[in-house]
């Protein structure tokens, strides 16, 4: 009842502010409450700093917003559109740390101060009914001149040598990039650029640059290079090649596939049993096994018939993992328990993990 009545307020609110002549039997009418209701709701909205007022027009008491409250403001922001930044506040909590957060929280500083005082309880209220919740989110306060000079060097199209400790090879190492665009997903930042050392474009995690010098020399983007295709071809953050893919999910799991955009290239066409084929254009890497195997044993792979084998391995890689067996031996090794007397043994091989950025 109480979260009822607060949003009929935001809405009594925003009406009122929109200029139009509104009487109390007109907004009784249409949240269909009684006028007594509805003229506790504008007490309310006024106690709470809101500068309602009443006049007579056409023998009619309407309600009217005091002009001037948004003069403070360079921008004619409206009343409610300062509470929606301020409300939004919460959304981008994942800045904390960036060399920006300081000035956000400035921006933010004078929304609220541009808000009635007594209006600020009232908002938070408002806010309590709104939540976004984030995602794993990463520190980046020990970071902040490495973001400061990615910014510098992106911006005005100059070269950078980083330093970057690669989870693949467990080793830092030193590249010199061309940064293309700085990304944001899922709780990090990232980095598009492509590094001259391997002449492709990589992705690189923000937090993993150790060192960062921005260097004289400019650079041009290729003509046949678009950073926006590049990054459309993520089934998440690590971009890549396209491919065609295509998988199946029975009845049991549909209903989550059908009411949700996965990519934005994606096709959806329904079974006669329920099921729903789902087909995009996406780069096949570690992100979209991870999807995949999140839907198991609901989803099934149709192709590319490669990326059906690298989950196959994997699930048996973890089965005995779980199971605690031991390692497979490779094809060529014989295996403990088969080998003749007198055998030999041979080293098992090393499982190969997924490349993972």
């Amino acid at each position: 009842m109480r979260n009822a009545e607060v949003i009929r307020q935001w809405k009594i609110l925003k009406r009122i502010e929109a200029g139009r002549y509104t009487t109390a039997q007109d907004l009784a009418e249409e949240h269909d409450v009684t006028e007594r209701t509805i003229r506790r709701d504008i007490e309310a909205l006024q106690e709470a700093g809101f500068p309602l007022y009443d006049e007579r027009s056409e023998g009619r008491k309407v309600w009217r917003l005091i002009e001037g409250y948004k003069q403070r403001l360079a921008q004619t922001f409206t009343l409610s559109e300062l509470a929606a930044l301020y409300f939004g506040r919460n959304l981008i909590s994942f800045l904390n740390g960036a060399p920006f957060a300081s000035d956000l929280e400035a921006a933010f500083a004078k929304i609220q101060e541009a808000l009635p005082a007594r209006s600020l309880p009232y908002l938070s209220r408002i806010q309590d009914l709104f939540a976004a919740r984030p995602d794993p989110w990463k520190d980046y306060s020990q970071k902040k001149d490495v973001i400061a000079a990615l910014v510098d060097a992106t911006l005005h199209q100059r070269q950078a040598r980083i330093d970057y400790f690669s989870f693949n090879s467990r080793r830092t190492k030193a590249y010199t990039v061309d940064p293309y665009r700085m990304v944001y997903h899922h709780g990090g930042l990232y980095l598009y650029a492509r590094a001259q050392e391997y002449d492709e474009v990589r992705t690189f995690a923000v937090e993993r640059i150790q060192r960062i010098e921005v260097l004289d020399a400019g650079f041009e983007i290729p003509a046949d290079f678009n950073v926006s295709e590049y990054s459309r071809g993520a089934f998440g953050i690590a971009g890549g090649k396209p491919v065609p893919v295509e998988v199946v999910v029975d009845a049991k799991m549909a209903g989550y596939i059908r009411e949700r955009m996965w990519h934005e290239s994606q096709e959806l066409e329904d079974g006669g049993d329920g099921s729903v084929t789902l087909r995009m254009n996406v780069a096949p890497g570690w992100e979209l096994k991870a999807w995949i195997k999140g839907f198991l044993p609901h989803m099934r792979v149709v192709k590319p018939a490669s990326l059906r084998d690298e989950i196959v391995r994997d699930l048996e890689r973890a089965g005995r993992r779980l199971s605690g067996a031991p390692r497979a031996a490779s094809p060529r090794a014989a295996s403990p328990r088969a080998k003749s007397p007198g055998a030999k043994r041979k080293p098992a091989a090393r499982p190969a993990g997924g490349r993972r950025r």
